[in-house]
């Protein structure tokens, strides 16, 4: 009886310990995953064309392995990028002028062997021959009207703003964790500002 109760808190102790070095090799890949910005914005500006702003933006993007596979697998994941105007303020917190945010969802079709964005916004599809096309796609924004310049006041200072990535909020039933300190899925890069001139 004494030698399997010594058996037993043996048992316990290598479990305990066996978790632990789980947890703390987990902890470490993690942290090593996250070294690597999986969104960046490499340029943003605006073009006027008549008094329309419009958006150019490159996003450099580096997909995680498991988001690579629930997008194979069909799920449709859900990218985004967010856009603010905002107006300067010297003794309060700074006005957001606009905010708009442009919404993709990409999954692999296997009855088409093909991948498709769905922009949200729009309602529109895409399909692509890979998910690197497919990818790239998003990636790259050109003309995306965003407002009147004469919407802008001429006596104030304005900067621009955006950002890229998973639109967590939007994931699939499936995708979402139920633990809160697992939240690989909300990826975005940082917050990319501009300046905007003013009408004149």
């Amino acid at each position: 009886m004494r030698l399997n109760l010594m058996a037993a808190r043996r048992y316990d102790r290598f479990t305990t310990a066996l978790l632990l070095l789980l947890l703390i090799n987990g902890g470490l890949a993690q942290a090593q995953a996250q070294e690597a910005d999986p969104f960046v914005i490499e340029r943003a500006d605006f073009r006027l064309e008549k008094s329309l702003l419009l958006l150019d933006l490159v996003v450099d993007s580096q997909i995680p392995g498991y988001i690579s596979i629930a997008i194979d697998k069909g799920f449709p994941v859900p990218f985004m990028f967010e856009v603010e105007i905002r107006a300067r303020k010297r003794y309060w917190l700074d006005e957001r002028v606009v905010s708009l945010k442009q919404r993709y969802l990409l999954h692999y079709q296997p009855m088409l062997d093909s991948y498709v964005v769905f922009d949200v916004n729009n309602s529109e599809r895409r399909y692509f021959d890979d998910q690197q096309m497919a990818v790239h796609f998003m990636e790259v924004v050109y003309n995306y009207p965003m407002l009147d310049i004469k919407n802008l006041a001429s006596d104030r200072e304005y900067y621009a703003r955006v950002r890229y990535g998973i639109d967590a909020d939007k994931l699939p039933l499936p995708l979402q964790s139920s633990w809160p300190w697992d939240d690989d899925w909300d990826l975005k890069s940082d917050w990319y500002e501009w300046q905007v001139q003013s009408p004149g």
